[in-house]
């Protein structure tokens, strides 16, 4: 049997079909998760959204709560934070207490509304900041309709790996 009718064999053409059935399918995995990824399921949030979140939590701002937040991205971990009297007094991350008091207000509920509003002042300077284009650089927030605090926030940076995504999954109020 010569070369040239080898390559076109029944046997031939069938392995081929699977073989370009097997990367079509991969392909069409690939994009589906690509766009699930884009789209996480939280709305992308701009700074007047913010805004009207802090509002709540003024109305409400309880001055003695505890929250559990659990970190992903580029750090991971579970914080849980105490606040007394409106300021932070305690924190452990991954069951070991943190000393440095430093480390505390940033996941305070106002320290959130603190990370938000940098992120928001970032994005507008992201060629100096991150070298990408301000449109790469995605805002996504839930936030407590009762006490409007940031209940689930991702931030991204397409093109990096520097994406930050916390929720909040205990807040307890004394």
């Amino acid at each position: 049997m010569s070369d040239a009718q080898d390559s076109t064999s029944p046997k031939r053409v069938s392995k081929l079909r699977y073989w370009a059935a097997g990367v079509a399918l991969l392909f069409i995995g690939l994009a589906f998760w690509g766009l699930k990824s884009l789209l996480p399921g939280l709305p992308e949030i701009h700074p007047v959204d913010l805004a009207a979140a802090e509002l709540v939590w003024g109305k409400a701002q309880p001055a003695d709560y505890d929250l559990t937040v659990k970190i992903a991205g580029r750090q991971t971990g579970e914080l849980k934070v105490s606040v007394r009297k409106g300021a932070a007094t305690g924190m452990t991350r991954n069951g070991t207490p943190m000393r440095q008091e430093r480390t505390w207000e940033p996941w305070t509920v106002p320290g959130m509304f603190e990370t938000l509003s940098t992120d928001f002042d970032n994005r507008e300077r992201a060629v100096e900041k991150f070298g990408v284009e301000p449109g790469s650089i995605h805002m996504r927030c839930e936030f407590d309709p009762k006490y409007g605090f940031p209940k689930h926030y991702l931030h991204q940076i397409y093109g990096r790996h520097q994406d930050l995504e916390w929720t909040v999954t205990e807040f307890v109020v004394h």
